[in-house]
């Protein structure tokens, strides 16, 4: 057994503040946190579609990559500050605001990395 190994008997790793979250703000935006634009490469000024499963609370965030005919409308840019507006989102999912920010955490990915699950923190 390695020296390390046996110094951390009973320890239990704490993850870190990196861990990728989607936010939704009371400004009705959708910021992208630095955790999660590194693990799914997405920069400022990229374009990427929203999609949302109201049943299990969960969020998609899809990269054009994938090929899927997303709906018109459904891309959104990111923008410098890694902001996307959440207006026409809220409009059809009325998600009460009152307890924002609210956080999507990563939930699971498709095999070629195109496609990422979020799911609404408990």
């Amino acid at each position: 057994m390695p020296k390390s190994t046996a110094l951390l008997d009973g320890f239990s790793f704490v993850p870190s503040d990196g861990l990728p979250v989607v936010t939704l703000d009371k400004q009705k935006r959708f910021y992208l946190n630095a955790g999660l634009r590194s693990f799914i490469g997405v920069e400022a000024y990229n374009r990427i579609a929203i999609a949302y499963d109201p049943v299990n609370n969960a969020l998609a965030i899809v990269k054009p990559e994938a090929g899927i005919a997303a709906a018109d409308g459904s891309y959104y840019t990111v923008d410098k500050r890694h902001y996307i507006s959440a207006r026409r989102f809220l409009q059809r999912y009325p998600i009460d605001l009152a307890d924002a920010p609210i956080f999507f955490e990563y939930a699971t990915a498709s095999e070629d990395g195109t496609t990422f699950i979020f799911r609404l923190k408990a």
